[in-house]
């Protein structure tokens, strides 16, 4: 447990000397003004959407960063020959880029509940955070695993968000409704991301809301094994051994 806390404050020591964590803030502000500028009296429909951009698509991107930063400065050396694990490496990743998620809901939860007039459930809204944001962490983890550089990153982001993010969003508008869509998108991670972010502060099914949930924890068990797999593999290529 030192080990991790210890890993954690170097993880958010390292992503302010990186800009991440000025880069998230920045992103919270957007949302903040998102928020601001829409003419909706009732922003609980919206909320969950902006969130479900950071939670998902800015985990990703965050935790790929981080590691791409390390690789460019042959950080993974050092790590190597210091008394950790490869789950205390893993695990302070994810709490670096679960705290930015949380910063974010902070920040969006003051403004919406103190000038918006915001009802959710707040208790629910930061478990759906904490949860959506390890998952998508793990896939930000595999995803840095098998890019080469930033460029690389960013085209499997790019591939992320054009197969995964964007249906979900044209379901949530009702843009496309055809039943075999519909259906299909059960299979999609971002979708039941947003059914659990949406459930707080909208009505949502039952059967879809447990069926997120579910679906959610067993990917992110599967996604922490193997990230922790495949890590041992990662640290020798990325250490030059």
């Amino acid at each position: 447990m030192n080990r991790l806390l210890l890993l954690y404050g170097g993880e958010v020591t390292r992503m302010r000397k990186y800009g991440i964590t000025l880069a998230s803030l920045g992103v919270s502000m957007l949302w903040v003004l998102v928020l601001h500028f829409s003419e909706l009296e009732d922003i609980s429909g919206v909320f969950p959407l902006l969130l479900f951009l950071d939670s998902t698509l800015m985990s990703v991107l965050l935790v790929g960063v981080s590691m791409t930063f390390e690789k460019q400065e042959n950080s993974m050396k050092s790590m190597l020959v210091l008394p950790i694990s490869k789950d205390d490496y893993l695990l302070s990743k994810s709490l670096g880029t679960v705290t930015s998620s949380i910063t974010t809901l902070v920040i969006l939860l003051a403004y919406g509940i103190f000038m918006k007039g915001l009802s959710i459930n707040v208790a629910g809204m930061f478990g759906a955070v904490i949860l959506v944001s390890f998952v998508f962490t793990q896939l930000g983890v595999l995803l840095t695993y098998s890019s080469r550089d930033f460029t690389s990153l960013l085209t499997s982001m790019f591939k992320f968000t054009l197969l995964l993010t964007i249906p979900t969003v044209l379901q949530f508008l009702t843009i496309f409704e055809a039943d075999w869509f519909r259906y299909l998108q059960y299979l999609n991670p971002t979708k039941n991301a947003l059914v659990l972010l949406l459930s707080p502060a909208v009505p949502v099914k039952t059967q879809d809301l447990l069926f997120a949930i579910t679906y959610l924890v067993v990917l992110g068990v599967l996604s922490f094994m193997a990230a922790r797999r495949a890590f041992d593999s990662y640290a020798m290529k990325e250490s030059g051994c």
